[in-house]
């Protein structure tokens, strides 16, 4: 599920925008917007998100109507960043659907972040030189990139329903069994590549195949084999997941709590929801692998909420009614 940075709120008047295409150690360069406020009596920290969901709106002159994970921190002063990830809407390289950590053996999330976060605090005016990241669901997965091997800047980080493992939990599989509905409609539309892989705002695929009672279409349109027809051209990912049945080599070192079990140095708070249909294991499991790695500072926060569903009222649950907002 797409986690875009804006709702509609009153817009935000007192921060001046910036765009930069700021270059990874690869040469790759990533779109940045950088929201700075527009005081410039004191210095401010730095809220950086990371998202495959895109960053708009783009251009120098066109602001949100809200910054942050809430409006109390647009009201305290941050300087807000939103930067799309490599190979996504605006910025420049190939994108790889849940990537796996490389271990010093070449360029990822985590290195990405790493170089990001440099060129932050060493060019963006007024900073304090402390950085924090937040995200939910696959902007939480980049989050969580960013605590392995982080930069010195990083002082806090919030992975909020975060991917952490998709064979063992989270979104593609439970346990190994494949969550065929929820992946397919996903994926194809998240997996659309861009036409040519250049930067663009704005890119769709063609129209999804799936027409009238969604049971009865996955019963005609056969095994799991035969969907990749409907997907079109171009979809990796659908091939990856539907190639690897088992936990193996494709899997394993996607998983990312053998990473955050081996120490993490900013403090961390994740966040989850009891009733997340999708990412649910990755809450508690990257809770309990900062733990495991002896995170210095590490909180979890978990309440009834859907996927995200602390960032609204939460005062319900489809029909119930709590009687009170959680959220």
């Amino acid at each position: 599920m797409p986690f875009l940075p804006f709702v509609i709120q009153a817009p935000a008047p007192d921060y001046v925008k910036t765009e930069a295409m700021v270059p990874m150690r690869d040469g790759v360069k990533l779109y940045t917007a950088i929201y700075r406020p527009r005081d410039t009596s004191k210095k401010w920290p730095i809220m950086l998100q990371r998202t495959p969901y895109s960053s708009a709106p783009y251009g120098a002159d066109k602001l949100p109507r809200r910054l942050g994970p809430s409006l109390e921190f647009q009201e305290d002063g941050y300087i807000f960043v939103y930067q799309d990830v490599r190979g996504r809407y605006m910025s420049e390289g190939n994108h790889v659907y849940n990537p796996p950590h490389l271990a010093g053996k070449g360029v990822d999330e985590s290195t990405d972040a790493y170089d990001t976060i440099d060129y932050l605090v060493k060019n963006v005016p007024d900073n304090t030189g402390k950085v924090g990241i937040w995200g939910v669901s696959q902007p939480g997965f980049y989050a969580s990139h960013a605590l392995i091997n982080a930069h010195p800047a990083l002082v806090a980080v919030s992975p909020q329903a975060p991917v952490t493992d998709r064979w063992v939990g989270d979104d593609d599989h439970r346990h190994g069994a494949f969550t065929l509905l929820q992946r397919f409609s996903f994926i194809f539309g998240f997996g659309q590549p861009r036409p040519e892989e250049k930067p663009l705002a704005q890119y769709a695929g063609p129209a999804f195949p799936l027409k009238g009672d969604a049971y009865d279409w996955f019963l005609t349109a056969g095994p799991t084999a035969e969907l990749s027809k409907h997907m079109g051209p171009g979809i990796r990912y659908w091939d990856e997941i539907t190639g690897h049945e088992a936990y193996d080599g494709f899997w394993k070192p996607r998983g990312l709590e053998q990473w955050l079990r081996k120490g993490v140095k900013p403090a961390t708070l994740v966040v989850g929801g009891l009733f997340d249909a999708e990412d649910l294991y990755g809450a508690f499991h990257t809770y309990s692998a900062l733990q495991k790695g002896k995170a210095l500072d590490n909180t979890l926060v978990m309440g009834p909420w859907t996927h995200g569903g602390w960032g609204g009222a939460g005062d319900r649950l489809g029909a119930f009614q709590f009687g009170a907002p959680t959220g």
